[in-house]
């Protein structure tokens, strides 16, 4: 518990930790993400579909995607994020930054004191996961930054089929075949509705008008 203050000091840098990697998307530094609004935003999505993935039959577990989403980005509160593009653009680039986010999860580790073991344990499953809680956690941001471009108006239809991509990819590693499933055919929906909602207000466009 003596840990606790510190630890809790550290996290509420995140308010003003911008989200970097979005200024190579044009985002002006003004309008930038902070890494606090994207963990919550991840963890709200990554909840979601863990709930709705059990309640089609899937046997995933809920607390674990939660703590997941949580710590998925928390290394990059002392620096490595990059942009999805331009780690693509440069996987030299992109592998330095991930082993930059890993140290600084190991030095993290250092202020969850009784609990850095499974914090560590935590970071390294978020980082690559092989669990179907860590694949939900990371399809979640994946769906979060997809969608933080489409409340900024700069979504493209190329952001959508990269993202796709890149969600399809992770499905494909699911274990649960019920989650597997339903999470395929959901992002095929997803896509479809972000395409149509590019341009338009939110009441402009929700389903439920």
């Amino acid at each position: 518990m003596n840990k606790l203050t510190e630890l809790f000091r550290l996290i509420e840098l995140a308010r003003s930790q911008p989200q970097y990697g979005y200024a190579l998307a044009g985002i002006p530094k003004d309008e930038l993400s902070d890494l606090a609004q994207h963990h919550y935003l991840v963890a709200f999505i990554a909840w979601q579909l863990a709930a709705n993935l059990n309640a089609k039959g899937a046997k995933l577990n809920v607390e674990k995607v939660l703590e997941l989403a949580l710590v998925h980005d928390l290394g990059e509160l002392l620096g490595g994020d990059i942009s999805m593009p331009y780690a693509r653009a440069n996987p030299k680039a992109r592998k330095l930054a991930k082993n930059f986010e890993k140290e600084n999860l190991v030095y993290l580790s250092k202020f969850f004191g009784p609990q850095a073991a499974a914090f560590r344990k935590a970071g390294d499953e978020i980082m690559e996961p092989k669990t179907d809680e860590g694949l939900v956690a990371k399809i979640a941001d994946y769906v979060e930054a997809t969608h933080y471009k489409l409340y900024m108006g700069r979504l493209s239809e190329g952001d959508i089929h990269m993202a796709e991509k890149g969600l399809h990819s992770k499905i494909a590693k699911f274990k649960d075949a019920v989650a597997k499933k339903e999470m395929a055919e959901f992002i095929v929906a997803w896509g479809r509705d972000l395409l149509a909602a590019r341009g338009k207000e939110f009441f402009e466009s929700s389903k439920n008008l």
